[in-house]
């Protein structure tokens, strides 16, 4: 299986972040996003680096900018009130309550999140991004990249949350 992953996602010029980067969000939506935990873990043993975990990193902020994007410019109050704790969640790594609450619904949001997934993931994987660890995304996940890894991550994730503000 993670032969078979690691073939996906190194496909040439950032075809396999993409890819992840884009779709990887509806695997959250179906509940089975936490088999990429084994997975993370299985690329730690065997090369000492997480490769899923930028361009995961990447879908989750641009469904947290999408959310945003919702809650400035939504006129109900019930929207506002949902949509502004999910994009801080979202931005903690939590998107489900940016996905469920708020993006779904209008679903033209979630799309766009997924097409700044997929940028991000593109960019990540043609930054060759990669993490010391696992699990965490979002802005603490920001702290398992290192060096000039770490600039390229906040770079990339500023322009796909600022991304969704202008959609």
């Amino acid at each position: 299986m993670l032969f078979l992953v690691k073939s996906i996602l190194f496909l040439p010029f950032g075809i396999g972040g993409l890819l992840y980067g884009c779709f990887g969000q509806l695997f959250g939506i179906f509940g089975i996003h936490h088999i990429f935990n084994f997975l993370e873990i299985s690329m730690l043993a065997q090369d000492g680096w997480n490769y899923l975990n930028p361009i995961g990193t990447c879908g989750n902020v641009a469904q947290a900018g999408a959310v945003l994007a919702v809650a400035m410019k939504a006129v109900s109050n019930k929207v506002k009130q949902v949509a502004y704790p999910s994009c801080l969640s979202a931005l903690l790594g939590i998107t489900e309550p940016a996905v469920f609450g708020v993006n779904l619904k209008f679903i033209r949001p979630f799309v766009c999140a997924m097409i700044g997934g997929g940028v991000g993931g593109f960019l990540s994987s043609n930054l060759q991004l990669k993490a010391t660890g696992m699990s965490i995304t979002g802005i603490p996940g920001t702290l398992l990249y290192l060096n000039v890894a770490s600039l390229c991550i906040i770079i990339i994730n500023t322009r796909v949350f600022q991304e969704h503000y202008y959609i």
